[in-house]
């Protein structure tokens, strides 16, 4: 039993760390725009299709993983100047901007299954043979998919506490008239924020599918739950906190299932949620319109 619950946790770790780049990146532009983006599934959807289809074409897939995250970073700067600028611009409230997001979702997703044909396809790629370490199995792609994680949490980190730009951003997000009358240029820092959390999105969609070896057009949606659950708990526009929920989320949905409950495992995950806000019922801050700062 100690065996198999620490063999459920190194699992858990794995998961948190694929949920943490999507997480980082939803907060990153939540926290920013205001806006409870739910096309960001289907935008995880765009990147590890990405990622699939330059496999087939025989890409390098160290290229496919970037290209992935380019895919994604394209995805979302075309979805918000091409469609939720518009919205903005008529001053739309925040719950209608977000079944704007609903129905970009349910387009994008449509429209990958009727091109797909419903098909679920395999990707293998950056496979290797697994590691035992006890009763932990763990093979080298996934100690990576850890690493990743943190170089991404530690570099986004120096970047908004180092950087100029990371600087504005915080402004911005704090304040946005003030920002703006400061002299910050308010639209450029929306633009690279939509682009890197967009990066963050699809990356974590090709991760997503080197850990399950499958993608479909259902891919990006069925982790958003997690992700949007890992932002809220972890405090909108946190990146530390987005990894220390995600870490919450994800080892105790996979030890939930190594109890041999798998079909709990998720209910369990926002079941934390359910508690946190309970006790912290200001978890989600309710902007003001002048903070959708949408492209």
């Amino acid at each position: 039993m100690p065996g198999q619950l620490l063999s459920s946790v190194a699992d858990g770790i794995v998961v948190a760390a694929i949920l943490s780049v999507a997480a980082m990146g939803f907060t990153l532009q939540f926290g920013l725009t205001n806006v409870l983006n739910l096309s960001f599934g289907s935008v995880m959807t765009i990147g590890g299709f990405t990622a699939y289809l330059l496999e087939a074409a025989r890409v390098n897939p160290w290229l496919g993983l970037l290209l992935g995250g380019a895919a994604g970073a394209v995805a979302t700067v075309v979805l918000g100047r091409g469609v939720l600028r518009q919205y903005a611009r008529r001053r739309t409230q925040l719950f209608e901007m977000m079944m704007v997001t609903l129905g970009m979702s349910l387009v994008i997703d449509y429209s990958i299954q009727a091109i797909s044909q419903n098909s679920i396809y395999s990707y293998t790629v950056l496979q290797a043979a697994p590691v035992h370490l006890g009763s932990i199995v763990l093979t080298p792609v996934q100690v990576g998919i850890v690493i990743l994680a943190i170089v991404i949490l530690v570099v986004a980190e120096a970047a908004l506490k180092f950087t100029k730009m990371g600087k504005a951003l915080r402004a911005t997000a704090v304040e946005p008239s003030l920002a703006r009358s400061c002299g910050i240029q308010t639209g450029r820092v929306v633009l690279i924020t939509w682009l890197a959390s967009g990066f963050l999105c699809g990356l974590a969609g090709v991760v997503y599918i080197i850990s399950t070896q499958s993608v479909d057009y259902t891919t990006g949606e069925l982790f958003l739950p997690l992700i949007i659950a890992a932002a809220i708990l972890g405090g909108v526009g946190s990146l530390k906190g987005a990894v220390g929920a995600s870490l919450v989320i994800g080892i105790v949905t996979e030890v939930v299932a190594g109890l041999g409950a798998g079909g709990y495992s998720t209910v369990a995950g926002f079941a934390i949620l359910v508690v946190v806000l309970l006790l912290r019922p200001g978890a989600v801050i309710a902007g003001d319109e002048d903070r959708q700062l949408v492209l």
